[in-house]
């Protein structure tokens, strides 16, 4: 029987820091080939084995992390009046603020009756939602093709008008990380044995998305109905994550749950559908979540998309005759779009009317999820 040290929240086992990889990625960023390709392997054994991993030495300065968190603080604090002038119904999308079930006026239950979930434990959309998010991406202008086409996933951002600097911190912010992905993409490329460029050709225009989460301070009991965030895997190609307090778990290859708490100068990176995907599940899309303490918490993800229109499938050099491709072709954007649809209720509304007309399904489970052994409720 596992000791009481052993635990953590809600039965997650309490691993050391070297059970979820701790990476040195300074050489990336270097001339060195020899040591690229090493840094490059070592990112490769983590996302076949774990499916995440810390990185250290990123490049990303202190002081622009310190920016980006106070202006993330100086949004989720204000007034509910000014936030809903950046409502994410506001948006032709999903960008702009995203409330907690507590903060949101129109909570419009019938609309869950536009997907119903095959599996009764998949009831996220009646399940209360402990988070808030800013949700931002790519800047996208008013007259851009994509975005007179009717993509949801393109389209232009809203910015809170009403803090000072706040739109050029997020998007100083969102520049460097995604840069920072740049190199996390080719690296991926090169310990694939594919042309370093590969990811990043496929990335010229991706509807990759920054969150300013929060978590507010709350009465909720820590149990598996009352989440920060559910049980997910991300649907992008791979997820940077900043964050600042504990409270984050990851599902091992046993399916059991493990803390992953923040390192102090560290990014924690995660594999997303579309690259388990890409490599035929020699990189693993690992599922986690948020535990739910009661206590204020903040954190910022950066989750890396490839462009819209890409076609997803086994790459055929990771499939065999003892390991056939695992994976149907799938869009990323549809994919992506699938889950960010039935996650807003006005694009919900506008399915559901007729007004915005789409060709792919709205997913209820998602099929790279797994469970979990010691899933509590």
């Amino acid at each position: 029987m596992a000791s009481e040290r052993s635990v953590g929240a809600m039965g997650a086992r309490l691993l050391p820091f070297s059970a979820i990889p701790v990476i040195d990625i300074a050489s990336l960023a270097g001339t060195d080939s020899a040591a690229r390709r090493a840094t490059s392997d070592e990112i490769g054994r983590a996302c076949e084995e774990v499916g995440f991993f810390y990185i250290q030495n990123h490049g990303i300065p202190e002081s622009l992390i310190e920016r980006i968190y106070a202006q993330s603080r100086a949004f989720h604090r204000s007034p509910v009046a000014l936030k809903r002038q950046v409502h994410v119904s506001n948006s032709p999308g999903n960008r702009g603020w995203v409330p907690t079930t507590m903060e949101d006026d129109d909570p419009d239950p019938e609309l869950y009756r536009l997907v119903q979930p095959k599996d009764p434990n998949d009831d996220f959309l009646i399940k209360p939602r402990l988070h808030a998010a800013f949700d931002t991406s790519i800047e996208i202008a008013p007259d851009d093709p994509d975005f007179r086409a009717g993509n949801v996933m393109l389209v232009p951002n809203q910015w809170p008008d009403w803090l000072p600097g706040f739109k050029e911190d997020v998007r100083a912010y969102f520049d460097a990380v995604m840069a920072l992905g740049d190199r996390l993409f080719r690296a991926f490329a090169r310990t694939l044995d594919l042309p370093e460029g590969f990811f990043v050709e496929h990335a010229r225009k991706p509807p990759s998305q920054l969150r300013l989460l929060h978590y507010p301070e709350n009465d909720f009991p820590m149990d598996n109905r009352n989440l920060g965030i559910g049980a997910h895997s991300d649907f992008e190609c791979f997820t940077i994550l900043h964050q600042t307090a504990p409270g984050l778990q990851v599902m091992n290859a046993a399916d059991e749950w493990v803390e992953a708490p923040p390192i102090p100068g560290t990014f924690i990176v995660n594999v997303g559908d579309t690259l388990e995907a890409w490599t035929n599940g020699r990189f693993k899309a690992t599922q986690h979540r948020v535990v739910n303490s009661g206590k204020e918490r903040f954190s910022i993800p950066l989750f890396f998309s490839a462009d819209y229109a890409t076609v997803i499938e086994p790459l055929p050099q990771f499939v065999s005759p003892d390991n056939p491709a695992r994976y149907s072709k799938l869009v990323a954007g549809d994919h992506l779009a699938g889950f960010s649809i039935l996650g807003c209720k006005h694009l919900r509304k506008k399915v559901l009317s007729g007004e915005l007309k789409i060709d792919f399904p709205l997913h209820a489970v998602n099929p790279f999820k797994r469970k979990a052994v010691n899933e509590f409720s």
